[in-house]
């Protein structure tokens, strides 16, 4: 398989292709490592210890309020989840059982669910062409990056060109 969509360089330069949207400048995207998220808690409450010393040091400023809201968002950070048991390396591997037709290109993206259990899920949306040029086909298919289940029933239409 191809990284990415394989455009002629002559052809894209005749498009005139901004450079931001050109894959051949630009390249392929990846996600950055989730568990580095695991660390915005931690900064959050630095912040809160700095605010709370601040209004030590400044009576005539009342910390109050923000003291409260950077705890909140520093619970919520801690509750989100950072682990995903799919990485982006491994969707394709994965939604193979649920395409009908053979994968020419496709497109990955981390979206998230909002979830009680988890607060936020992520999720993989891959959208996934068929191998024909120009595809006649396109899945649509959003899998839990956590658990890897199947979210929604594959949505496969035709391209007509």
């Amino acid at each position: 398989m191809v990284d990415g969509i394989d455009i002629n360089q002559d052809d894209a330069e005749k498009a005139l292709l901004p450079d931001d949207l050109n894959s051949l400048a630009v390249g392929s995207y990846i996600v950055p490592n989730p568990n580095i998220r695991k660390y915005y808690p931690v900064y959050v409450l630095l912040i809160v210890a700095i605010t709370y010393i601040a209004s030590l040091l400044l009576p005539f400023i009342d910390f109050t309020v923000s003291l409260v809201i950077l705890v909140v968002v520093a619970l919520m950070l801690y509750v989100i989840n950072n682990k995903f048991l799919i990485t982006q390396d491994e969707v394709i591997e994965e939604i193979l059982n649920f395409i009908d037709h053979p994968i020419g290109y496709y497109s990955i993206a981390l979206t998230f669910l909002f979830n009680l259990k988890n607060i936020l899920t992520p999720v993989w949306t891959t959208i996934i062409y068929s191998h024909e040029s120009p595809p006649k086909l396109k899945t649509i298919i959003e899998i839990n990056a956590y658990s890897g289940e199947l979210l929604s029933e594959p949505y496969t239409e035709s391209i007509n060109a």
